[in-house]
């Protein structure tokens, strides 16, 4: 694939650009992997859905190695320096969440609960679903973003992931609304297992967010 990377970056951050977005494709992957262990939830795909997000979060902590020795070692212009080690910080971030989620997954699919507490899992794994599909919704506007060469373009992009953070957030807190209202019917380690995962999801969706914020600032900062 072609990158449409902003003409007016300067060649260390064009490059610094080019890899932050490998990152962010690495985050898809793993948001792939993930919704594929919710929705196959026995024993043998759990862990090799939690092996292969583990080997990509290793791949990203390499590249978050090597773009943050680059950005320290002056490839890029001073006055965006900060902002952007904070955009490298927070895509590697949402990697992170996603092999936390996996382990997570994989470590409750031991665990077996009778009666109508069984039945609360798929309720809350729709809930979850939902918001992994809003994620994938977010890092491919993100991957748009990231490859655009027009700042209004890239403004818009960032209205767009806004909106669908904004619709993240509605979901997650029905499903909290629906938590509480349960709780007394199941055991606490439901409970615990999908409040961690609504918050994670949730922050993946806020990572998002912040990078645009971030892509906007740093494009903004570079074409005055």
């Amino acid at each position: 694939m072609k990158f449409r990377i902003k003409n007016f970056l300067a060649i260390g951050e064009r490059k610094t650009f080019v890899e932050i977005l490998e990152i962010v494709r690495i985050a898809k992957k793993a948001n792939e992997s993930l919704a594929e262990m919710l929705a196959n939830p026995s024993g043998n795909l759990l862990s090799i859905g939690n092996e292969d997000i583990r080997l990509l979060e290793k791949k990203s902590d390499e590249i978050t190695f090597r773009i943050k020795g680059d950005i320290e070692n002056g490839a890029v212009s001073s006055n965006i320096l900060d902002n952007l080690l904070a955009c490298v910080d927070v895509a590697d971030s949402i990697v992170d969440d996603y092999y936390y989620a996996s382990r997570e997954l994989n470590r409750m699919a031991g665990v077996r609960f009778d009666g109508s507490r069984s039945e609360h899992t798929a309720d809350f794994d729709a809930c979850l679903t939902k918001m992994l599909k809003l994620a994938a919704d977010a890092l491919a506007t993100l991957e748009t973003s990231l490859t655009s060469d027009g700042l209004e373009k890239i403004r818009d992009l960032r209205m767009d992931i806004q909106r669908i953070e904004e619709e993240g957030d509605n979901i997650k807190d029905a499903g909290f609304d629906r938590l509480y209202a349960m709780a007394s019917e199941m055991h606490y380690l439901q409970f615990t297992h999908f409040s961690e995962l609504l918050h994670k999801f949730d922050d993946v969706l806020d990572a998002c967010e912040d990078i645009a914020d971030l892509v906007v600032t740093i494009t903004t900062s570079i074409s005055r």
